[in-house]
């Protein structure tokens, strides 16, 4: 998946690719994502729950500053974030699939 940002040459192609990846009945927005996001939002881009998120800032592997009480975290280290997420995510899925070949635990197609 894509997190963006794309410019307006990227942005039809974009479009294009995720209508057809899922399918006519596929509802899909557009909006414009802030430079400070809050923890809500970026659970919302990551996938993950308030809590994980909350995790990571605490952790340090995501950063963060607060403004009064509330942590706000900058969007381009959230996509930095969903970009690596991503390709440990495809790593693990591409060695899960290498092994079940290995073992004939997938059939051949």
């Amino acid at each position: 998946m894509d997190h963006g940002p794309f410019d307006a040459r990227q942005a039809p192609g974009v479009l294009t690719r995720l209508l057809t990846e899922h399918g006519p009945d596929a509802a899909v927005t557009i909006d414009v994502v802030p430079q400070l996001l809050t923890v809500g939002q970026v659970a919302d881009v990551l996938g993950s729950s308030r809590q994980h998120v909350a995790n990571l800032i605490d952790r340090g592997t995501l950063p963060a500053e607060f403004h009064g009480l509330h942590r706000r975290v900058a969007r381009a280290d959230v996509l930095t974030v969903a970009r690596e997420q991503a390709r440990v995510r495809t790593e693990v899925l591409d060695a899960l699939a290498e092994l079940s070949r290995r073992e004939g635990l997938y059939d051949e197609f």
